[in-house]
């Protein structure tokens, strides 16, 4: 293999290096995943590195999937064959660690993991018990508290609170002292526990922890702009002083320091390990020069960086499309006419337009809204991702709830999500009872129904409740007698269970024609087969394990609509159209995220945007509106982010009376295309656009801004708002925001001096 014919030169530097350290700092569309795949051909071509010896983490199964097809290819083109490679996510990895050392800890190797849902759940079966209501702000809050102390990488024996530094702290460490114990009794584990029992593992025993680090010679770690400190934790636990370690990642890319993400790692990455060598692919082969040229203006407002500038060879392309319009409508409105023309343009064999290549991205999912109805009125088909997956559709997680019990019957969240699925007339009185006897009984719910003749003299279960559950028992244990070692018999076996138990007659009763739901669980039934034809050796937990593991992402496929996501969701993706909506001022970027974090705030946003404008490969349009928020109590004003990437917008009368716009009032050479004669202004696309249409419908404009004139809240401060009602003061995030946990609507973060914003008054009318 010519790998230097293969390779542009900065590429082929970073695939043929012969450091131990490596960071290969990668920009948008530079080739990426083909530096990595390259790099471990390399290895067992040039170095007769053994496959087995190399490990490969990146961060989503997607990104796994193909890095593995891409590398097996050139790896057996090398040696003749296809040999086992280690390539997966951090989740993954710590997944197949788990099936092979949890006994350390006192777990069995069919231990359940827990989605997203699952914990959802199990925390809301622990607010009741504690005798709060499932929908308590204290429940939400308690929830994110568990969270953030496991992106800590910290159980709640690790936390010792000597003075409560927010209210209910200790309140919030027993719910998630609670949490670990039940989860623990069911042997489960939810995403966070597979790396922090891995770690936990490691740091108990040596004896392993040196039989896995002496496994790999080489680890390469994908996308390490996103590693958080418990990946990296775990990441150093398996390297030996002679591991060679190669990163590559784009700090310019770091979008997810909201969950933990750190970007300090990737930057003093030379001064962690000494002796690294830095490799900078600036070249990229994605975008043209003008979506380039307004990325590269926009991030070079950071600080926290590795300088570089993306370049092409390919042709400038066309330019950066901006757009303001009067109001949200008018946007999607005018998104919706864009789209149709870009379709139109590229029709496919049969002559119809082509969504396919089009992407519609937006910094928070309330955005879609009127674009949804623009897309529907205009007949344009399209799909949004980042919402329910297909394994979270309620049929699919029914059915794998039920094969997760089969495998381990002390999951009482899977117990309890199909005990009454087919109805079995089991209402929630009788799961309540349930959950409290197998409680006493220090069972599983499973197995205390399974057993129940022996508290025949002490259960309050009514005589049918006991008949359904022991006919529902006796056909899941007659069913795991069926299924043998042979994984081959699963699928057939499965599917006699489904139909043997109603499940399917229960979806034909209920069926929606719009949800498919049959087609769902045939598709299911597909997917296994699949696992099973192409991992003949693998056992059916690793089907149930990878199917929790899948994100948003994995779930994207093609099909000729366009695609609707979240920025944050189309990381890593690409497209020939792509239009960033919703650019306003304190939507994008975001007030929220610049009032919490600061400079790091207005960076990380700045960040988001630039990975936005990267996903284009062809055109990039970029829209917001002038519309009324109810936020901020007056109209909406274009992103900063316009004027930083040097977009051009049309001119409106907001330009005029706003410095950030005006060259009379900023100094600022920024281009507003003069209207034409016929009042249209043009684009750089050569469209002409009214902004001013439907000006005849313009709602009276709201009162002057005012505030309430208070500027000295305290935490604890009872208050009272026109729209949301009584409140308490819990967090002041600085002079101009603060937190509020509403009585009836939760906890909210808003302006300190929002005039819909009061004192509490007391019975009496005293403030």
């Amino acid at each position: 293999m010519d790998f230097k014919k293969l390779l542009n030169d900065r590429q082929y530097d970073a695939v043929s290096t012969s450091s131990q350290y490596v960071r290969v700092v990668a920009g948008a569309g530079s080739g990426k995943t083909r530096v990595l795949t390259y790099r471990i051909a390399y290895l067992v071509a040039e170095l007769n590195v053994d496959p087995r010896s190399i490990l490969a983490i990146t961060f989503t199964n997607k990104a796994a999937g193909e890095m593995a097809d891409r590398a097996a290819n050139l790896v057996k083109d090398v040696l003749g064959f296809l040999p086992p490679l280690h390539i997966s996510t951090f989740h993954s990895f710590c997944a197949r660690f788990l099936r092979q050392e949890a006994d350390v800890i006192g777990f069995p190797r069919s231990f359940t993991i827990y989605d997203e849902d699952d914990k959802s759940k199990l925390i809301k079966n622990i607010a009741v018990e504690k005798g709060y209501k499932k929908g308590d702000s204290f429940v939400k809050e308690a929830s994110r508290y568990i969270d953030k102390q496991k992106t800590k990488g910290l159980y709640p024996d690790d936390i010792h609170i000597k003075f409560e530094r927010f209210p209910n702290e200790k309140k919030y460490l027993d719910f998630y002292a609670t949490y670990e114990k039940k989860k623990d009794e069911s042997f489960a584990m939810d995403f966070d526990d597979l790396l922090l029992k891995t770690i936990k593992i490691l740091e108990l025993d040596e004896r392993v922890r040196e039989k896995w680090a002496g496994r790999f010679d080489h680890m390469l770690v994908d996308e390490f702009q996103d590693t958080n400190d418990v990946q990296y934790k775990l990441m150093s636990l398996l390297l030996r002083r002679d591991t060679c370690l190669y990163v590559v990642g784009d700090p310019d890319q770091t979008i997810y320091t909201w969950r933990g993400a750190n970007q300090n790692i990737i930057l003093n990455y030379e001064q962690e390990y000494g002796n690294v060598e830095t490799i900078i692919l600036n070249e990229n082969y994605r975008s043209t020069k003008k979506i380039l040229d307004a990325a590269n203006k926009l991030i070079k407002n950071n600080k926290k960086r590795v300088p570089k500038d993306l370049f092409t060879n390919a042709d400038g392309g066309e330019e950066v499309v901006g757009n303001v319009l009067q109001r949200a409508d008018d946007e999607a409105s005018w998104v919706a006419r864009k789209v149709s023309e870009v379709a139109r343009r590229n029709r496919n064999e049969n002559g119809e337009p082509t969504f396919r290549n089009i992407a519609v991205l937006y910094r928070s999912s309330y955005m879609t809204r009127p674009f949804e109805i623009a897309f529907k009125d205009a007949q344009i088909p399209y799909k949004i991702y980042g919402g329910v997956r297909f394994y979270e559709r309620m049929e699919v997680k029914d059915l794998l709830s039920y094969f997760n019990l089969m495998v381990n019957p002390k999951d009482n969240i899977a117990f309890e999500r199909i005990i009454n699925v087919p109805k079995r007339s089991i209402g929630e009185t009788s799961v309540d009872r349930i959950r409290e006897e197998a409680l006493n009984a220090n069972l599983s719910e499973y197995e205390y129904m399974k057993n129940i003749e022996a508290f025949e003299e002490t259960t309050s279960l009514p005589s049918r409740v006991i008949k359904q559950c022991s006919l529902f028992i006796a056909s899941m244990e007659a069913t795991k007698e069926k299924l043998t070692d042979n994984l081959e018999v699963y699928s057939s076996v499965l599917k006699d269970f489904v139909n043997e138990i109603g499940y399917m007659d229960y979806l034909k009763k209920d069926e929606d024609p719009e949800e498919d739901r049959i087609k769902n669980v045939e598709e299911l039934f597909n997917d296994i087969s699949h696992f099973i034809e192409k991992n003949p050796e693998s056992k059916f937990e690793e089907y149930l394990q990878n199917v929790t593991l899948l994100t948003s992402q994995d779930d994207i496929s093609g099909g000729n609509f366009i695609s609707l996501m979240t920025i944050h969701v189309a990381k890593g993706l690409e497209f020939d159209n792509v239009f960033i909506i919703g650019m306003n001022q304190g939507a994008f970027p975001s007030d929220r995220s610049l009032a919490e974090s600061g400079r790091d705030g207005d960076e990380e946003e700045r960040r988001l945007a630039y990975v936005a404008m990267t996903r284009a490969r062809k055109r990039l349009f970029c829209t917001c509106n002038e519309g009324y928020s109810y936020i901020t109590d007056s109209k909406l004003t274009p992103s900063q982010y316009f004027k930083e990437a040097g977009i051009a917008l049309p001119r409106s009368n907001y330009f005029e009376s706003n410095p950030l716009w005006s060259s009379k009032g900023s100094g600022s050479s920024y281009r507003n295309p003069q209207p034409s004669r016929t009042g249209k202004s043009f684009f750089s696309d050569g469209e002409a656009i009214n902004p001013f249409q439907r000006q005849e419908e313009k709602k009276p404009e709201p009162p002057a801004k005012k505030d309430n004139g208070i500027t000295d809240w305290k935490v604890g401060d009872l208050v009272d708002h026109q729209k949301f009602g009584r409140g308490k003061v819990i967090e002041i995030i600085n002079d101009k925001i603060i937190k509020i946990n509403f009585d009836n609507e939760g906890v909210k973060t808003l302006l300190s001096s929002h005039p819909m914003l009061d004192r509490a008054k007391s019975e009496g009318g005293d403030a």
